[in-house]
């Protein structure tokens, strides 16, 4: 793994089909297991930017999201005898690692973040040739801001839910391998956490339409 490499590879997109990737993964999983590095080396072509956006999503510092990308791939080579295709695939495997070590950062840091602010606190400012004007744009910024604050408020296990599947936009049930929990637990954590907010919000008079609108713009 090349560290040099940093943010620059976290962009990188394949113009490969599903299953094409899946071929070609596979392959490289077993030489990767075999001790290839060059394998390994493009198996975090392939993920790193995957596993750096989960990082920035729950450490919400730029840094901690690089430094979470180079200890998920040092853990995954270290154990990488241990991985085992036919129970989950390699990119659900990183996410556990990376969940985990957000998870250890968080409690020993005591912060908490969310996608949906910038860097300073600020509401993301995301370009959208038909956003209207600044007043429109202003009132985004602040439903954006009341989301943050009630989605800082919920447990660590419905934040991370809202997380992975609103962000990440992982499916359920790759959320529940990741979290080594059954389907039906996702989908319930993603209801309770949805009231949670919900009611949070509607205190502050915000509508579930608001709401939607808040989370469509960032």
């Amino acid at each position: 793994m090349n560290k040099d490499s940093g943010i620059t590879a976290y962009n990188i997109m394949s113009s490969e089909t599903p299953s094409a990737q899946d071929t070609v993964e596979s392959a490289l999983i077993r030489r990767w297991q075999a001790g290839d590095a060059d394998a390994f080396e493009a198996l975090y072509t392939r993920h790193a930017t995957a596993i750096y956006r989960l990082g920035w999503a729950l450490l919400r510092q730029g840094q901690a999201a690089e430094d979470l990308v180079q200890e998920t791939f040092l853990r995954a080579h270290k154990a990488r005898q241990r991985f085992d295709p036919r129970r989950a695939g390699l990119g659900t495997w990183l996410y556990q690692i990376a969940l985990n070590y957000c998870r250890t950062t968080l409690r020993r840091k005591r912060f908490l973040t969310a996608p949906w602010l910038g860097p300073s606190g600020e509401p993301l400012d995301v370009p959208d040739a038909t956003r209207p004007g600044p007043e429109t744009s202003l009132l985004r910024g602040e439903y954006r801001r009341m989301l943050w604050d009630a989605v800082q408020s919920l447990s660590g296990p419905l934040r991370e839910v809202i997380t992975l599947y609103y962000y990440m936009e992982l499916p359920a049930v790759e959320i529940a391998a990741m979290l080594n929990c059954p389907e039906g637990t996702v989908y319930s954590r993603l209801h309770n956490a949805r009231r949670q907010l919900a009611g949070a919000l509607a205190a502050q008079g915000m509508t579930a339409p608001e709401l939607l609108e808040a989370h469509s713009v960032q």
